[in-house]
């Protein structure tokens, strides 16, 4: 099937729009390499695409919506032909409505004359009835310089920006539902996202992370090719177990998570971190224990979930297919670090103190295991 694909935000960015459309188009052709996409008035054509992918195509960032089109030339004639051509793809409609929209104005009929022209067209030939409101099908017909393209109910897309168009960020990934919500919308604000895990065992292995490498080819499908980053936390889970109270376990544990994350960052051009994070759901993301956490570097920390609560990003989980994958069984390091009492309200003063009785030596020494994560 033929698509016209419209962008989001597009619009606002001024001379810069052939770069963001570029990215777009280049995400594209390597999330869906047997379409064509092509660069057109008014968005992006793609052939030959595939209603399989419809699906995941809602999902990529940077699209506001998309529906199935036609080109014609800039004959009436020929025009009635591709309204005929796109009226074969819709069943059982009773009703519709003719929206066209006249850029070149060279054309000889205005908008509300082409209304009015195919309107009539539409219901002798087809016996449909005119329904301004809410109709079963909304006919667009878009008049550019050199071409028409005809298309019908669209399908709205996940908007932001395309990925790769705001720089890189790392994204602290566990096996819950939140993390992957976090870095989606990161991917939707443009950001090419890298993973990073923190496993419970002392070496890093495919077979105990399958679940976090399915997580990472899902989050894949919406910027092609991610690196992940697999760090084996066992021996420096084991000192926090000795040596550090059970109340501040979680937020120590999360220091160590920031400080093993940031110089991985730093070493492969990451520009910021993102984590999973929303104010108040769980006794380590309170403002003083988030505060505590976030203070162990200096890099830049994103919190796209902060002011969502637990259904809002289960939607979300939903939407983008990572919620089957995180429901999965899956004992992750925080699982065996949450206290009967944790902390609510950490003192960085106290959590310093605390930190210093774990071996520095054995977090220097860790290092991440990487994997190019590819949907081909």
């Amino acid at each position: 099937m033929n698509l016209i694909i419209h962008a989001d935000e597009l619009i606002l960015k001024g001379k810069n729009q052939a770069f963001f459309y570029h990215t777009l188009i280049e995400n594209l052709k390597n999330t869906f390499p047997s379409a064509v996409f092509t660069r057109i008035e008014g968005g992006v054509w793609a052939e030959n695409f595939g209603e399989e992918n419809l699906s995941v195509l809602k999902n990529i960032p940077g699209i506001n919506n998309f529906a199935v089109a036609y080109q014609s030339k800039l004959e009436i004639e020929d025009i009635k032909n591709t309204i005929d051509n796109l009226l074969k793809n819709f069943k059982d409609i009773k009703n519709f409505r003719i929206s066209a929209k006249r850029i070149n104005k060279n054309f000889p009929l205005k908008s509300s004359e082409l209304n009015i022209l195919m309107g009539n067209y539409v219901n002798e030939k087809y016996g449909l009835d005119v329904k301004l409101e809410n109709p079963d099908i909304e006919i667009h017909i878009t008049i550019y310089q050199n071409r028409v393209v005809v298309f019908g109910n669209s399908i709205l897309g996940a908007g932001g920006l395309p990925v790769g168009s705001s720089g890189k960020v790392l994204c602290l990934l566990s096996g819950g539902t939140d993390s992957p919500v976090a870095s989606y919308l990161m991917q939707k604000r443009g950001a090419q996202i890298g993973l990073i895990h923190f496993q419970n065992e002392t070496h890093a292995s495919e077979e105990v992370g399958e679940k976090i490498f399915a997580l990472a080819k899902k989050l894949a499908q919406y910027q092609n090719k991610i690196k992940l980053f697999i760090v084996p936390y066992g021996e420096i889970q084991k000192q926090v177990i000795m040596k550090v109270p059970a109340e501040y376990r979680m937020i120590i544990s999360r220091r160590i998570f920031y400080k093993i994350a940031t110089r991985v960052a730093r070493e492969n051009d990451y520009l910021a971190l993102a984590t999973g994070d929303s104010l108040g759901q769980v006794a380590s993301q309170t403002l003083e224990n988030m505060s505590a956490i976030y203070e162990a570097t200096d890099i830049l920390k994103l919190t796209p979930l902060i002011g969502l609560n637990k259904k809002e990003i289960v939607k979300i989980a939903r939407d983008i297919g990572t919620i089957e994958i995180s429901e999965r069984p899956y004992e992750d390091c925080c699982s065996l670090l949450v206290a009967k009492h944790p902390q609510t309200k950490a003192d960085i003063k106290d959590v310093l103190v605390i930190e210093n009785q774990v071996d520095n030596l054995v977090i220097d020494k860790t290092e991440a295991i990487s994997y190019n994560i590819s949907i081909n």
